[in-house]
């Protein structure tokens, strides 16, 4: 496949490149959810297209962490012993808080500065159309 120059990509005249970002194709719909929330929650050009596949991974393991929180509180102890899910859970929530400190989205990366301009709203169309895209859709 023959490279494409960097004027053929998409852009936008705000800097954004959440238009650039889609998740990819082997996410469910709640992980693409997830992954929907984390780019539209984050200023508009915080994401790179390169961050795709770490967004993504946040985004699976977001949604295995909330699988094993259910899980674990529905029976926390099988049997006089914890239950299976804790060490799932506990592996969940250490790669949620490692890459949400790689995407740089916990409380460090909202620090607020004063030349901050209005941003403008995100649409309920534009939430839908990420949320259902896939890779192997065409644009």
């Amino acid at each position: 496949m023959p490279r494409q120059a960097a004027a053929a990509q998409g852009f936008a005249v705000d800097n954004s490149t959440r238009e650039l970002l889609k998740p990819t194709a082997d996410l469910n719909e709640r992980e693409r959810a997830e992954f929907a929330n984390v780019v539209l929650g984050s200023p508009p050009s915080h994401f790179l297209p390169a961050d795709v596949a770490t967004i993504s991974a946040y985004a699976r393991a977001v949604v295995a962490e909330r699988r094993a929180a259910g899980e674990l509180d529905a029976a926390p102890v099988i049997d006089g012993k914890p239950s299976p899910w804790l060490p799932v859970w506990l592996g969940q929530l250490r790669a949620c808080t490692t890459l949400a400190r790689r995407l740089n989205i916990g409380p460090c990366g909202r620090v607020a500065t004063a030349s901050k301009v209005d941003e403008v709203p995100v649409s309920f169309v534009t939430r839908a159309s990420m949320e259902a895209r896939r890779d192997d859709e065409p644009n």
